[in-house]
C-alpha cells in the first residue's frame, strides 16, 4: 500500500484551491489533480506492507499529539521542476512551522524502520503535474488560512475506474493543551 502523512483541507480551503485550479487551468495547461485530493503532505512513506500500516498509524498518533495545532496559510502559486514539465503548486506555511512535525515523523519512521522519502520538505498543495508554465501567466491567488486540528495517514490508490484517490486511513489530533515537550 502506498501511504503518506498529511493535512486535509477544510471545505472552505478546498473550495478556494479548486476554484483557483479551474481558473489557472485556462492559463497553465497540465494534468490537474482532483480537488478532493488537495492536501498538504507532511511525510511520504511510499510502499508499506499492509501488515505494517498499524505501525504507521502509531507513528502518526505519537507525533501529532506532541505538536500544537498549526494555523496553515496557503499562499501563491509556484512550481517544482522545469517550466516545460512542472509540478504546479500553491505554497503552504504553518504557524508554528510544519518542518519540526515533518522531522519528528521522519525520525520516528526511521526508528521503526518504516520507509520514507528523505527528500527536502516543502509544504504545498499540488494543483497539476506535467504543467507547462513557460510563457504562462498564472492568475493571482488570495491566501487562505485555516487551523489544522488533526493529521491523517492517507492511502494513495486508484479506484475501480483507474482514478487516483487519497483516502484517510487514520487520523490523529494535534495537542490540545499548551505546548509542552515538542522534542520526541
Amino acid at each position: 500500500m502506498r501511504l503518506f502523512f498529511g493535512l486535509s483541507l477544510p471545505p472552505s480551503a478546498r473550495e478556494a484551491t479548486a476554484d483557483y485550479a479551474r481558473r489557472a487551468a485556462q492559463a497553465v495547461p497540465g494534468r490537474y489533480a482532483l480537488p478532493d485530493n488537495h492536501h498538504i503532505t507532511l511525510a511520504f512513506l511510499g510502499e508499506v506492507e499492509p501488515a505494517r500500516a498499524g505501525e504507521a498509524e502509531a507513528v502518526l498518533a505519537a507525533c501529532a499529539t506532541a505538536f500544537p495545532a498549526p494555523q496553515v496559510t496557503i499562499r501563491g502559486p509556484a512550481h517544482f521542476g522545469r517550466e516545460e514539465n512542472a509540478i504546479f503548486i500553491l505554497r503552504a506555511a504553518g504557524e508554528p512551522p510544519l518542518a519540526p512535525l515533518h522531522d519528528a515523523l521522519v525520525r520516528t519512521l526511521q526508528e521503526r524502520r518504516l520507509p520514507f522519502d528523505p527528500g527536502p520538505f516543502s509544504p504545498h498543495v499540488t494543483l497539476a503535474r506535467h504543467a507547462r508554465l513557460a510563457g504562462a501567466e498564472p492568475p493571482p491567488f488570495a491566501p487562505v488560512r485555516f487551523c489544522a486540528v488533526q493529521a491523517h495517514l492517507f492511502l494513495s490508490a486508484r479506484d475501480a475506474e483507474g482514478v487516483l484517490r487519497y483516502t484517510p486511513l487514520a487520523s490523529a489530533p494535534f495537542m490540545t493543551d499548551s505546548p509542552g515537550n515538542l522534542g520526541l
